[in-house]
């Protein structure tokens, strides 16, 4: 049987944009809520290392980003949630079975991929 387990993590980060930018040209920061979920084989209650490895993994890609410019960091011209959604799902994949990233900035914008497993 498949189970589904999430974790979230919580990081800020800036960026700094142009004038076409409803942000403004200043740098400033803004607050991310990141929850992935993935795919776990057999018993929820019997894998406890492997969530806590999966959500180390999350960790340490949060702080990656945490206090950075992401424009920098995602190569993009005006980073969002999306960009932020697409670096985790893209990077987390290589090691979990990701299903789904949800990115959530300063309680507002949300983001949602998620990734069809059985393909």
């Amino acid at each position: 049987m498949r189970y589904i387990a999430s974790a979230s993590v919580s990081f800020g980060a800036g960026h700094s944009l142009g004038l076409e930018s409803w942000c403004g040209i200043h740098a400033h920061g803004h607050s991310y809520q990141v929850t992935v979920s993935w795919i776990r084989e057999g018993f929820a209650a019997t894998d406890l290392d492997a969530w806590m490895l999966n959500r180390q993994r999350l960790l340490d890609l949060a702080l990656e980003l945490k206090n950075r410019d992401l424009a920098k960091m995602l190569g993009a011209q005006v980073p969002n949630v999306f960009g932020v959604a697409s670096f985790f799902m893209e990077r987390l994949s290589l090691n979990i079975n990701v299903t789904r990233v949800e990115v959530r900035e300063d309680n507002d914008p949300v983001a949602i991929i998620e990734r069809d497993t059985d393909y």
